[in-house]
């Protein structure tokens, strides 16, 4: 794979796991990483058990869990046999959520494949223009996280779509993050696992 290539698999997981995009620190690290021979089974495992994911499914039930996948992944929730299913190995200990994820995201067919790869261009777009100093410092912590996962989860079709991927859309979340959330106090950022101290 190009680093290019690697770059989008990781914003794949970003999406999937937190339902946002990247941040620059956090993208750097993991594209790296992905390189190795052992990469991405390492940035898998890395992000299910995160403090991040774990904090965002922390309570709940196999059942919401697999919703929860399906809202990051597709922009609804699943469908009664997909919960059924995927709870179901849950509940035996067949399979992991990290298994979920990987397994519901390959698997996307007609729209829900549309959808979560109009996520996955919005993140790309958004991490790219996270590219000044403030907007990298400013993009970290729970508050800015949320702007941004609350940014992708209203993408649900076309049109939401393409609200989500215009540029100046995205340039004018990016300034509301940098204004509510760097100038009014840096938060303590929350990285993953791995990831240096930006």
């Amino acid at each position: 794979m190009t680093m290019a290539e690697l770059s989008t698999q990781v914003q794949d997981l970003y999406v999937a796991y937190f339902g946002r995009p990247a941040d620059y620190f956090g993208l750097q690290y993991w594209t790296k990483m992905a390189a190795t021979p052992s990469g991405f089974a390492g940035m898998v495992q890395a992000f299910a058990t995160s403090a991040e994911y774990q904090g965002m499914v922390s309570g709940m039930d196999n059942r919401a869990l697999v919703d929860t996948v399906y809202e990051h992944l597709f922009g609804r929730a699943a469908e009664t046999a997909g919960v059924d299913y995927w709870a179901g190995l849950l509940d035996s200990k067949v399979i992991s959520i990290a298994d979920v994820v990987t397994s519901v995201a390959s698997g996307a067919q007609g729209l829900d494949n549309v959808v979560f790869q109009d996520k996955v261009q919005t993140a790309e777009i958004f991490t790219d223009h996270v590219d000044q100093a403030n907007e990298r410092l400013a993009y970290t912590g729970a508050n800015a996280n949320t702007l941004a996962h609350d940014y992708l989860a209203a993408i649900k079709d076309e049109a939401s779509a393409a609200y989500a991927l215009d540029p100046a859309n995205i340039d004018a979340l990016i300034a509301k993050i940098s204004t509510v959330i760097y100038t009014a106090g840096m938060e303590e950022p929350v990285h993953l696992v791995g990831v240096q101290p930006g």
